[in-house]
């Protein structure tokens, strides 16, 4: 049977999956297709409203969309009766239709000349969607064929014959999918019982159970669903939030989590293990219901959130030192004073520092996170140690590096940059570990200040000799 109409989460997932589309691009492209397009002179909205959890269609939409079916396909694809879908999740509020096209008749080819490329591709998605909800089922025959090796060894191969292919033929198959079911779709030869087959070619291969795949926008957006956090408005701006603040980011398409990420977990988990439990989201959700129903006060669910969550807070406040949460004790000792070295969290990287700051201003890398890539190591030779110089990423551009850092830490400016590339001293941050960068204030003066300002807003003055070996 075809899959229901879209909502704004199964959106999301499948223009992530088929096209590439950020949650947040999706939702930015179905907006305009919402509010309209202009068609003739006139703005047209092409689409329902976007931001939904219901599979309900109106019987008008439906009406039209069992027309045009076998105009396009013919009878035999058109399905027996009106096909209802219904909704399994109980947070589902159900305000509004499905996603899908306000007048069927507007094939995605009609409205190619009038669209961007990204609308086209996601208008194409919806219309494909919508129509084959009414289309009948595809028959399928699935094969599985036992290949006696010998006395000893069996062998087992699977296919799949579409006989009719049904909703499937309103689809266009993408490599993602082809790639995906390669293995169950491709068709078997005709095999009698007892056939002598020919061995061609023998491939052993070996299996390892493997740990579940880390997130794509896609499956982020499902799991937020099934665990009842947030709404369909409201995944976009949740995935959004995780990138902009750093505690994700995006490698191959998936989710990476970064330090301040698990750092900001940790702490939330420890202290406030009630607030970031998914029943208490699920439990805040099924109240807003009932106050929307009008069956509770809204003063009461307020308060009783309120009053302990600020208390908690309060405590907290107290008993939590921003120490403690970045930084980690290690086994080194300063070796300026003595006192232990702690692990601790930059913007960008962890570093060792003395935990006698700021008496002692003692820094150094970990070595945990270079700062450099294998695959940036330039022909230039370091005046200081001789090993080759490598790009380096700075806050406001890339800059050359010894190789050999931290026994080294010689550095110059990249050649080739901007004139207003902004200078990298050999400096280190004494709050943050970040190379200080070379600025002037408004007196004309030069001096070192952290490149993560504001977030790290160390500055100091600059030495009189060191601006002959920065060449300013």
């Amino acid at each position: 049977n075809p899959p229901p109409p879209f909502i704004t989460s199964t959106l999301q997932q499948e223009a992530n999956t088929k096209l590439g589309f950020s949650a947040k691009k999706t939702m930015s492209i179905a907006q305009k297709l919402y509010e309209g397009v202009e068609i003739g002179g006139e703005s047209e909205g092409l689409i329902t409203y976007m931001r939904t959890d219901s599979f309900n269609l109106a019987n008008i939409a439906v009406e039209s969309i069992r027309q045009l079916i076998p105009k396009i396909f013919g009878p035999e694809y058109l399905n027996n009766t009106i096909r209802r879908f219904k909704q399994k999740s109980k947070t589902a509020q159900e305000a509004h239709e499905a996603i899908r096209p306000t007048d069927i008749y507007r094939t995605p080819e009609s409205l190619k000349s009038h669209l961007t490329p990204d609308q086209y591709k996601l208008y194409d998605l919806i219309w494909r969607r919508t129509i084959a909800t009414q289309m009948s089922p595809a028959v399928e025959e699935r094969i599985s064929v036992d290949i006696a090796g010998g006395e000893h060894y069996l062998f087992r191969a699977h296919g799949l014959n579409l006989i009719f292919p049904g909703f499937k033929k309103v689809f266009l198959e993408d490599k993602a999918r082809e790639a995906k079911s390669k293995k169950e779709t491709e068709s078997l030869p005709p095999l009698n019982k007892n056939q002598a087959l020919t061995l061609v070619n023998l491939v052993p291969e070996q299996h390892f159970t493997k740990p579940p795949p880390r997130y794509t926008e896609a499956s982020l957006v499902k799991a937020l669903e099934e665990y009842g956090i947030g709404r369909p408005s409201t995944y976009a701006t949740i995935i959004s939030v995780l990138q902009e603040r750093d505690y994700v980011t995006m490698e191959n398409r998936r989710f990476v989590p970064q330090e301040i990420g698990m750092v900001v977990h940790k702490l939330l988990k420890e202290h406030f293990p009630q607030y970031v439990d998914y029943q208490f989201t699920a439990r805040i959700e099924e109240e807003l219901d009932s106050i929307a129903r009008g069956e509770i006060s809204w003063k009461q669910v307020v308060r009783n959130f309120w009053e302990p969550f600020i208390e908690l807070i309060k405590k907290k406040s107290v008993e939590i030192k921003k120490s403690d949460i970045l930084n980690e004790p290690t086994n080194e000792q300063c070796p300026k004073c003595g006192k232990p070295l702690v692990n601790r969290l930059g913007p960008y990287s962890r570093f060792l520092a003395c935990s006698g700051y700021p008496k002692c201003r003692f820094i150094k890398s970990n070595g945990v996170t270079p700062l450099e890539d294998k695959d940036n190591k330039t022909n230039e030779i370091c005046e200081k140690c001789g090993l080759p110089l490598v790009i380096k990423r700075g806050r406001f551009g890339n800059f050359l590096g010894c190789s050999g850092y931290p026994d080294c830490n010689f550095t110059k400016p990249l050649l080739g940059e901007a004139k207003n590339q902004t200078m990298v001293s050999e400096e280190r941050c004494e709050k943050c570990g970040e190379f200080l960068v070379i600025k002037k204030n408004r007196y004309g003066k030069f001096f070192l200040s952290c490149p993560n300002y504001p977030k790290c807003n160390y500055a100091k003055s600059i030495k009189k000799n060191h601006s002959k070996e920065s060449g300013e």
